[in-house]
């Protein structure tokens, strides 16, 4: 027999309950900004990702814990990139040139998950200042060296890094470096707005699991970094990593996926681009030929901090040229959507809180009134 006057069964109001609870969370997914960072290898996407923590989890930061975890990551970069440019010196013969081989034979030592301490900051210091080491720090990127620009970080900071009870601060985080497999996901609130964030690997083998990554995106973040145009990749030391970077950045505009997704291209390291452009030259034969300038004098020295007038017109000339280079693969992607699909070109440092918090601002703002735009609620 059927129920009698239409009642429900328990089972019909668990079943009503259920729909109504897979309702409520689609709405609340739907709600949510989804961010997908994408970009070349170590273009900064990862410290990225660690300043979005700091700024917008409910956590604010890392906790002490956390905080420990870092402490052997820290402590395997100074080791890593310190062994490259050993091994780059062996290779080209200057290592018998070395003052103090005794620190070299100290270091051929270690391995990689050595706990640095007094004994340990002395040897590196030796090796740090040796002029060996000076001039293949200073020539890395023309020398194909493949070492973290956060080494001379560390190294200033090699008294701190190696004393007893070490706990790392922000901007050590920040500068640590391991590099990302697969895609990190986290959750964020902004402005009582949630959000996620994806973060994916960079390197060529990593990119092909992006597409798990594609679905229902708010927007696209990526991230080029501006300081290596005379660096070349990691995985293939033929390819430059500036035209890398281009060339990436055009395919995923193209991409089926992202047609009708706003893009937030984060030109990204510009402090250190300030520091390299009087050094080396951003235009050869080789690299960025076509630029008009004007050119940096590496000869001369040039005050970075903004007061210099020559080499601040040097410095925006080639910050234009190439946020051109990256906007004109637009021209190359005509499926996109004129009106969701535009791309936002911000200049970055992904290590300074400030900077960050400004521009995500910024973008949050734009993603929100594009979904207004879109919903016909906006002119």
């Amino acid at each position: 027999m059927g129920n009698c006057g239409g009642g429900m069964t328990e089972e019909d109001k668990r079943n009503r309950e259920l729909e109504l609870m897979m309702r409520q969370e689609k709405e609340r997914d739907a709600q949510k900004l989804k961010l997908l960072l994408l970009g070349a290898g170590e273009s900064g996407k990862s410290t990225l990702f660690k300043q979005m923590k700091i700024l917008y989890s409910s956590a604010h930061g890392f906790t002490d814990d956390e905080k420990k975890t870092y402490v052997s990551t820290i402590h395997q970069n100074i080791y890593s990139d310190m062994r490259e440019l050993l091994k780059v010196a062996k290779d080209s013969g200057e290592l018998d040139g070395v003052k103090n081989q005794d620190a070299v034979a100290e270091f051929d030592t270690w391995d990689k998950k050595i706990a640095m301490k007094g004994e340990q900051r002395d040897v590196l210091l030796s090796l740090w200042e040796d002029p060996v080491i000076v001039n293949l720090w200073e020539n890395r990127g023309e020398k194909k060296i493949q070492v973290q620009d956060a080494l001379e970080y560390n190294m200033d900071n090699i008294e701190r890094i190696t004393k007893e009870g070490f706990l790392p601060t922000v901007p050590d985080i920040l500068r640590s470096r391991v590099r990302t497999t697969g895609v990190v996901e986290d959750h964020f609130t902004m402005d009582g707005r949630e959000f996620e964030m994806y973060d994916v690997g960079g390197q060529r083998n990593e990119r092909r699991k992006w597409i798990h990554s594609f679905e229902n995106v708010t927007s696209v973040i990526f991230v080029a970094a501006i300081s290596e145009y005379n660096q070349v990749l990691f995985e293939d030391q033929r390819q430059n990593r500036q035209d890398e970077a281009i060339t990436l950045f055009g395919q995923q505009l193209k991409n089926e996926y992202f047609l009708s997704t706003p893009f937030i291209l984060f030109l990204n390291k510009k402090d250190l681009f300030r520091e390299k452009l009087g050094k080396i030259p951003f235009s050869t034969q080789e690299r960025n030929s076509d630029f008009e300038g004007p050119h940096c004098d590496t000869g001369k020295t040039y005050n970075t901090d903004g007061t210099d007038k020559e080499f601040e017109a040097c410095y925006s000339a080639a910050c234009e040229y190439l946020k051109a280079l990256y906007l004109n693969q637009q021209r190359y992607a005509p499926g996109r959507n004129p009106v969701s699909a535009q791309v936002y070109a911000h200049f970055t440092n992904s290590t300074d809180s400030d900077n960050i918090k400004n521009i995500m601002n910024s973008c949050k703002d734009i993603i929100l009134r594009l979904e207004l735009e879109i919903a016909g609620l906006l002119n």
